[in-house]
């Protein structure tokens, strides 16, 4: 959890990773996107790998199953290098990665049958003293492929063949108070693009397409965290995030703040347990300033109530063999929506990691992802039409984006075998699935639903 541990994993935002209970900058999460890559462990000041991969994907595309046209199924190959850079000083230390993924669907036959990834992770911590310490970090990610995960931050899992950027930028200062309370503070900057270049109509922002998200967001973030023991922490967190979308989605503006209790606890040197709970408050000021719309209530009025949830998660992780482990966890949260109809959703997440070591070469990764988004609607249809009108919308147009109450659900397992042929070469064989899911009540029924299963056979050189 953010708990100011260890720098996060890419991409997601800082709350979120907050109350799904991992620890930001975790490598271990980072590397359920960009597994086996450079960088992550060892005493090496430079590693580089590279991945070949061929292998079969059945909807490379994300298309729906309710597609007009038949969904494209293709065999692949892939290319994935990776380079790292490591520094440990007496007071600093400095860590660097970038990751590259380029992969070519020969049945897709089109402009975009060749899709690339990338992705940079730094991280510099400086130690003032044995009791204070300051860490800046960047995470930067581009893609035309999905990332199931990212549907926590508001980028719905589907290929983007413009391709889509979320960066994360982080300054952390952790601080020892007395020998039993620490604390850490923390301002975060995420900037999501998920429709490639804006365009401007009279100094205004306006995005490729409003349904996609677009925003800026910046939070501060101050954690307390008292040992009761050795082996039990207690934290009190405040966080508070704003996020500002582009000109032309300006309704979906929120801020959150939340507060919770949580602890910390060491069962054994191999087992340990983290739980939060607490309440969030979310202000949808974008929809109570606009304008556009004025109706008792509802748009322009004013009368849009802050709302509070409650929220909790709980994770666990048991390292039970030297590199063997398992780890888990579930979280009730607040969420931004990938939906131009709305801000966010109530989530429901679930996730899990099994690293098991059969022998020294022989092992297998696997990873799952679950996670429920149930929308409520935040307008009635009518203030949605009068909305959309002004947004540019046809009447008939803006009448279809109304969807009433529903539900998103994403699901994801990865699995991996690996077999060390040489200190340097390893084979890997592996299978991915994901399953997405958008059912609403009016307008949409389960528009945008797909499935799709990824097998690949490769090997993998390190250095």
């Amino acid at each position: 959890m953010a708990d100011g541990q260890a720098p996060p994993h890419q991409i997601r935002l800082v709350l979120q990773i907050f109350l799904l209970g991992v620890a930001l900058f975790s490598p271990g999460k980072l590397s359920a996107q960009i597994e086996g890559s450079a960088g992550q462990e060892g005493t090496k000041p430079f590693t580089a790998t590279v991945a070949l991969r061929e292998g079969y994907d059945s909807n490379p595309l994300t298309q729906s199953y309710q597609s007009t046209t038949n969904v494209v199924s293709s065999t692949y190959s892939s290319v994935q290098p990776s380079l790292g850079y490591n520094y440990t000083g007496l007071q600093a230390d400095l860590a660097l990665r970038y990751d590259f993924t380029g992969t070519y669907f020969p049945s897709v036959n089109q402009s975009y049958d060749i899709q690339y990834s990338q992705a940079f992770i730094g991280r510099y911590t400086y130690a003032f003293d044995p009791r204070t310490s300051l860490t800046v970090s960047d995470n930067f990610i581009y893609s035309e492929q999905p990332v199931p995960t990212l549907v926590t931050s508001g980028l719905a899992p589907i290929t983007n063949t413009q391709g889509f950027i979320n960066n994360l930028g982080t300054i952390q200062a952790d601080y020892r108070v007395t020998d039993r309370l620490a604390m850490v503070t923390r301002w975060n900057n995420s900037i999501l693009n998920a429709d490639g270049a804006a365009t401007y109509n009279n100094s205004s922002i306006v995005s490729g397409s409003a349904a996609a998200s677009n925003y800026m967001n910046n939070g501060a973030f101050q954690q307390f965290r008292l040992d009761f023991s050795p082996e039990t922490v207690g934290t009190f967190t405040f966080d508070y995030q704003l996020y500002d979308y582009q000109n032309d989605q300006n309704y979906r503006d929120n801020q959150q703040v939340s507060l919770s209790l949580g602890a910390d606890q060491t069962f054994t040197p191999t087992i340990t347990l983290s739980g939060r709970a607490g309440i969030q408050l979310n202000d949808n000021f974008g929809l109570s300033d606009d304008t556009s719309t004025i109706s008792s209530g509802g748009l322009g009025s004013g009368e849009l109530e802050i709302g509070a949830f409650p929220f909790a998660s709980i994770s666990s992780t048991w390292n039970y063999e030297q590199r063997s482990f398992v780890s888990g966890g579930i979280s009730v949260a607040v969420q931004q929506s990938n939906l131009a109809t709305s801000s966010n959703s109530e989530a429901y997440t679930i996730n899990a990691n099994w690293d098991h070591y059969f022998t020294d070469k022989f092992s297998v990764i696997q990873s799952m992802f679950i996670n429920i988004a149930v929308f409520t609607p935040q307008l009635t249809q009518e203030q949605s039409t009068r909305l959309f009108i002004s947004q540019g919308s046809t009447p008939q147009a803006a009448a279809q984006q109304y969807l009433g109450s529903g539900q998103q659900t994403t699901v994801t397992y990865q699995c991996k075998f690996a077999y060390e042929l040489f200190p340097y070469l390893s084979a890997e064989l592996g299978w991915s699935y994901t399953s997405y899911g958008s059912y609403f009540d009016v307008n949409n029924g389960n528009g945008g639903s797909y499935t799709r299963n990824q097998v690949y056979l490769g090997v993998r050189g390190t250095y």
